[in-house]
């Protein structure tokens, strides 16, 4: 895993404002310039469609040539990516002292949600990837940290999920789950010609109420009771999932796989992810295996 996660020899850091603007779309979302009169619009759009939405969608982030490149790269890389396989992933990341006194919590809590893709770990995304400049350069980082309100922001040092990408084939899905923390960043790069939306219901539980109801409708109607984030390629999100339920809906048949990228930060300077997960990882088949 050498010469892989944040390394200096990747020159990103230092891109100029005009060569990152052949990659994202500073012209309409001058990210670079964000104490201008359209740099303060764009922030005070995004805060205002977290705080009531609990996602903010940016469509056209990416320029054209810049996803095909990047779609490409990550289609180059699915033979090293690890397969997640078609198993019941941790849907409730934080436990319930109440639901010992609760069968209907318990129902709720105890109904699985199956989660498989292909997985492409931050080591294996070559230093010079454009996908590795947008997520270290700093006015980006900086555009994070404002619209987040948070007083320090990094790029996550973790040399397998600084920066990832997941790849959809048909049939694959991200069940419903909740997120330990807010801040989600992604890039959708490619959206297939069938399902793989990705489907949330806002605010739907609180530190005080975990609103088994209004899940178990959720659950049993997403058609009605969930929202969906429009996405096309090249849009980027930023998303609040600790109290917002959420998945990616199971992809329908395509020839495209769903391709996106998840950008890691943290308020430390120096984030790993847990070793045991990354133990799991490390244990999968790699290959797509579809």
């Amino acid at each position: 895993m050498l010469n892989t996660i944040l390394s200096p020899d990747h020159h990103g850091e230092d891109f100029s404002s005009e060569v990152m603007n052949e990659i994202i779309d500073l012209d309409r979302y001058p990210i670079h310039e964000l104490d201008g009169r359209l740099g303060k619009a764009l922030l005070e759009n995004c805060r205002q469609s977290l705080d009531s939405l609990a996602a903010s969608s940016l469509h056209g982030f990416l320029r054209p040539d810049a996803i095909k490149r990047a779609q490409l790269a990550m289609t180059e890389l699915l033979p090293k990516s690890y397969r997640f396989p078609n198993v019941p992933r941790k849907t409730f990341p934080f436990p319930d002292p109440n639901v010992a006194k609760s069968s209907f919590a318990r129902e709720v809590r105890g109904k699985k949600h199956n989660n498989s893709n292909n997985q492409i770990l931050n080591y294996q995304i070559p230093n010079n990837s454009e996908l590795r400049a947008i997520f270290l350069w700093p006015p980006f980082v900086e555009f994070i940290r404002r619209v987040r309100r948070v007083e320090t922001l990094f790029p996550s040092q973790c040399p397998h999920l600084a920066l990832t990408s997941k790849i959809a084939f048909e049939g694959d899905t991200d069940g419903w789950h909740y997120d330990p923390n807010d801040g989600v960043v992604t890039l959708l790069l490619q959206q297939p010609e069938a399902g793989g939306e990705f489907e949330y219901a806002p605010n739907i539980r609180s530190d005080s109420d975990e609103n088994y109801s209004g899940l178990k409708a959720l659950f049993d109607n997403p058609e009605k009771e969930a929202r969906r984030v429009d996405q096309y390629a090249g849009t980027l999100v930023f998303f609040n999932g600790r109290n917002s339920m959420h998945r990616v809906r199971p992809v329908g048949p395509t020839v495209k796989p769903r391709i996106v990228i998840i950008f890691s930060y943290d308020l430390r300077s120096s984030q790993l992810f847990g070793e045991s997960y990354i133990r799991m990882i490390h244990n999968l088949k790699q290959g797509t295996l579809i």
